[in-house]
C-alpha cells in the first residue's frame, strides 16, 4: 500500500499563547463572496453536474489562558464555504457540533455565523442564519450536539458558515480533514499556535500526498488568571489545494482512516517547574480509575449496593460459571442501550441498574461489577470499533476510544462479553469490535489485547438436495439447508429481530425469483443464542417446458453473480468483515426425460500460495449430480498492492459460479 504517514514532535519549554494570535497568525477568513463565486472554476476535480463542491475549508487552533483554573484552554475556529450544485448534496448544509464535559469545563460554541447565498434575477441575494434556527440536544452528561441548518438552500446556492470551540480539553485536540469523502474540495487549511507549555506529536495521515507545511516563531502574552506569561509561540500552517473527493468507501471499515488529515496527540505538559508525560498508558489507566465517570464506577467496594442484586441472580447456580452467565443473561436481556460512542459513564451505576437502561459503557460497566461483586476476576476494556476508526496502539487517545466490553477471567480462560447488544450470546462479540487494539482497565492487571479480523474463523455451509418430484409431473423439489458462522447467525437474529422471520424468508424467497416455491421453513437454535443457526426450508420448480435443452446452474443463489472488486485500480486496502470459509455441496438428480450434454469442468484456483482457495469439483453418474465449491481466504484486510491479485481470483470465482449444465431431452 502506497500510504504515506509522517509524524513531528514539536517541543517546546514555558507557557503561552494569546488571544491576538488567532487574530493577527491565524485570520481564517477568505475574500468576500461574489457573483464569481457561482461560477465553479474549470477543473478535473470537478463535475458541475451534481453534487457539490467545498470551495474553502479552513480551521485554525489557538490557546488562551484559562481563569478558572489558571491553566490553558484552546480555541478552534473553522470558516467552511461550499457551492450545492444539486439537491443530493442538501445534506451539507446541515451541520452537527459536538461538545463534550460537563458545568464549568464544558466546551463552549461561540460565534457562530452562516449566510446562504443565492443569485436572484442578476443580484446576489444573502439569507444569513438567525439565532433561532440553532438547536441544542443533549445526549449525555458529558455530551452536547448543537445543530442547524442553512437558511433558504437550493440548487445552485452557495453556503458559508463559522464558528469557534472553547475548550478546557487541551488534551484532545480536534483532528482536521482536509480531504471529503464524495465531494472535492478547491483549498483547505488548517493552523496551529502551539505554546512552549505543550508538546504535541503531530501526524499526517492520508494517500499519496503530503500538505503543504511552513512554521515560524513569535512571542506573545497570555493573560492568566493573576499572572500575564510572555512566551515562545510555534506557528504551523498546513494547506491543500484541489485535493479530489474520497470515493473508495466499499470494503472499508471506516474510510476516515485513510482520508488526507492532521492528528495532534499530547505528548507532554511544562509548568515551568515540572514535566508531566502524557504518552503512557499507565497515566491514562490511573486517570481512568481515579474518575467516578469510569473505571472507578465498577470498584467493588464503590459499587458493593449492586450485591442483593447479585445475590438474587445467582442463588441458586450450581457453579461460577452458572453464575457468570446467570449475571450475564440478567444484565443484557433486561437493559435498553442507548447507544452514544462514549466511554463515559452518566450515572451511578447503582441507578442504572433502577433505570434499566444506560450506553454501552455503563451496560458494560454494571456487568463487571456484578461479576466482581460475585468474587469474579473482571475487568473492562476500552476500545475502538470499526465504524469510529483507528487510534495509535501506543499513545493513549482516549477521545478515539468509543465502546467499552468486559474481560472475565473464569477457570483459566478469557472470555470477552458484551451485553449491550440482546443478539449476542455469552462469550461473544459483535464483529464491530475486532478491530485491533483494546486496552484492559485495571488497577493490577491493565495492559493490551488484540481483537484482529483474521481472528474470526468461521465456516458457513449450504446442503442442496434436487430431485424429481414423483407427485407431480414434470417438476423437482428439493430441500435447502444453511448453517452460517455464527457472526452471521448474528446478523439473521438481529434481522429477524428487527422485521419478524417472515420479512426474512421473504427476502430469502427473493433470492430464487418467482418461478421457485418455498415452503416449510424454518430456523433452528433461533433462542440459543451462543449457538450458530440451521436454516432450513423447502423448494419446488419446474426445470423447463419441454424443451430440447434446458441450462441450468447449479450454484443456487449464489452471492458471487458479479465481481465485488471491479474497480480497475484501489488505492487503499480492501477490508473485508472477516476471512471468508463458505462450502456449498449439492446432490441434484438429472431431470427427468433428460441425460446431459455438457457440464463445467473441475478446478482449482490458490490465492498467494497457500492464503486461500477456490475449488469447484464436480462429478456426474447415471442418475444425478454432485457438486462441492468452496472459496476460503485467511485473512480479512488486504493491502493495496494485492488488489489486482484479489480481483483476478474474485473474477475466477465469479466465472465458475455462474457456468450452467446443460441438459439434453432424451430422443
Amino acid at each position: 500500500m502506497n500510504m504515506k504517514f509522517f509524524g513531528c514532535f514539536v517541543a517546546l519549554c514555558v507557557f503561552c499563547c494569546s488571544n491576538v494570535l488567532s487574530q493577527n497568525k491565524m485570520d481564517i477568513l477568505p475574500s468576500k463572496i461574489t457573483e464569481q463565486d457561482f461560477e465553479l472554476p474549470k477543473n478535473p476535480l470537478i463535475d458541475d453536474k451534481k453534487g457539490a463542491v467545498i470551495l474553502s475549508d479552513r480551521g485554525s487552533i489557538s490557546f488562551v489562558g484559562n481563569k478558572n483554573n489558571n491553566w490553558i484552554s484552546y480555541v478552534f475556529v473553522k470558516k467552511t464555504r461550499i457551492k450545492i450544485v444539486d439537491k443530493t448534496s442538501f445534506k451539507l448544509a446541515s451541520v452537527r457540533i459536538y461538545l463534550y464535559g460537563r458545568d464549568e469545563r464544558k466546551d463552549k460554541l461561540e460565534n457562530i455565523s452562516g449566510s446562504t447565498y443565492n443569485m436572484e434575477d442578476g443580484k446576489l441575494v444573502e439569507t444569513k442564519l438567525k439565532p433561532e434556527d440553532i438547536f441544542e440536544d443533549q445526549r449525555g452528561n458529558n455530551l452536547t450536539e448543537k445543530k442547524f441548518t442553512m437558511p433558504g438552500v437550493k440548487e445552485g446556492s452557495v453556503i458559508e458558515y463559522s464558528y469557534s470551540i472553547r475548550s478546557y480539553r487541551y488534551g484532545y485536540l480536534p483532528s482536521w480533514n482536509f480531504q471529503h469523502l464524495n465531494y472535492p474540495c478547491l483549498y483547505s487549511s488548517i493552523e496551529i499556535g502551539i505554546p512552549d507549555l505543550l508538546r504535541y506529536t503531530i501526524l499526517h495521515k492520508g494517500i499519496d500526498s503530503v500538505p503543504g507545511f511552513t512554521t515560524e516563531e513569535s512571542r506573545e502574552r497570555l493573560q492568566l488568571a493573576s499572572v500575564t506569561v510572555t512566551t515562545a509561540i510555534h506557528h504551523h500552517k498546513w494547506e491543500m489545494k484541489n485535493i479530489e473527493a474520497f470515493s473508495e468507501n466499499t470494503f472499508l471499515y471506516d474510510p476516515d482512516n485513510y482520508v488526507d488529515r492532521i492528528e495532534f496527540y499530547l505528548a507532554q505538559t511544562y509548568n515551568g517547574q515540572d514535566v508531566s508525560s502524557m504518552t503512557t498508558w499507565t497515566s491514562a489507566n490511573a486517570e481512568l480509575l481515579s474518575a467516578g465517570g469510569y473505571g472507578a464506577a465498577a470498584d467493588q467496594e464503590r459499587s458493593a449496593n449492586l450485591y442483593n442484586t447479585m445475590d438474587k441472580l445467582t442463588g441458586g447456580a450450581s457453579n461460577l460459571e452458572d453464575a457468570a452467565k446467570s449475571i450475564y443473561a440478567y444484565v443484557r436481556n433486561n437493559f435498553t442501550c442507548i447507544n452514544d460512542d462514549d466511554i463515559n459513564v452518566n450515572y451511578d451505576l447503582y441507578e442504572v441498574n433502577k433505570r434499566k437502561k444506560g450506553n454501552v459503557a455503563e451496560i458494560n460497566l454494571l456487568l463487571t461489577a456484578l461479576l466482581r461483586q460475585k468474587g469474579l476476576k473482571a475487568d473492562p476494556v476500552i476500545l475502538s470499533t470499526r465504524d469510529y476508526g483507528t487510534h495509535p496502539v501506543n499513545y493513549p487517545t482516549l477521545d478515539k476510544m468509543n465502546y467499552t466490553i468486559c474481560m472475565l477471567r473464569l477457570y483459566g480462560d478469557t472470555v470477552y462479553l458484551d451485553a449491550s447488544k440482546p443478539q449476542l450470546g455469552f462469550g461473544k462479540l459483535s464483529l464491530d469490535c475486532f478491530n485491533g487494539h483494546g486496552r484492559i482497565i485495571s488497577e493490577k492487571d491493565t495492559g493490551d489485547i488484540f481483537l484482529f479480523p483474521e481472528s474470526v474463523h468461521e465456516l458457513s455451509r449450504t446442503t442442496i438436495f434436487i430431485q424429481n418430484d414423483e407427485k407431480s409431473e414434470g417438476t423437482m423439489s428439493g430441500s435447502i439447508q444453511f448453517f452460517p458462522g455464527y457472526h452471521d447467525s448474528y446478523n439473521i437474529r438481529k434481522a429477524i429481530n428487527k422485521e419478524g422471520i417472515e420479512t426474512y424468508f421473504k427476502k430469502v424467497k427473493g433470492l430464487y425469483g418467482n418461478d421457485v416455491l418455498v415452503s416449510n421453513a424454518g430456523i433452528d437454535s433461533l433462542d440459543r443464542l451462543e449457538t450458530p443457526l440451521a436454516v432450513h426450508y423447502d423448494i419446488g420448480f419446474k426445470p423447463g417446458n419441454g424443451e430440447d435443452l434446458l441450462y441450468y446452474n447449479p450454484v443456487i443463489g449464489s452471492e458471487y453473480k458479479s465481481n465485488p472488486f471491479s474497480a480497475a485500480e484501489r488505492k487503499c486496502p480492501v477490508e473485508m468483515p472477516a476471512p471468508v470459509d463458505d462450502l456449498y455441496v449439492i446432490n441434484m438428480e438429472i431431470p427427468k426425460g433428460y441425460v446431459i450434454n455438457e457440464m463445467p469442468k473441475s478446478a482449482k484456483v490458490m490465492f498467494n500460495g497457500n492464503e486461500g482457495f477456490y475449488e469447484y469439483i464436480i462429478q456426474k453418474d447415471e442418475t444425478g449430480i454432485q457438486l462441492r465449491t468452496r472459496i476460503k481466504l485467511n485473512r480479512a484486510v488486504y493491502m493495496a498492492d494485492e488488489y489486482n491479485s484479489l480481483r483476478d481470483f474474485f473474477a475466477f470465482v465469479v466465472k465458475k459460479q455462474t457456468e450452467q449444465i446443460v441438459f439434453k431431452k432424451k430422443k
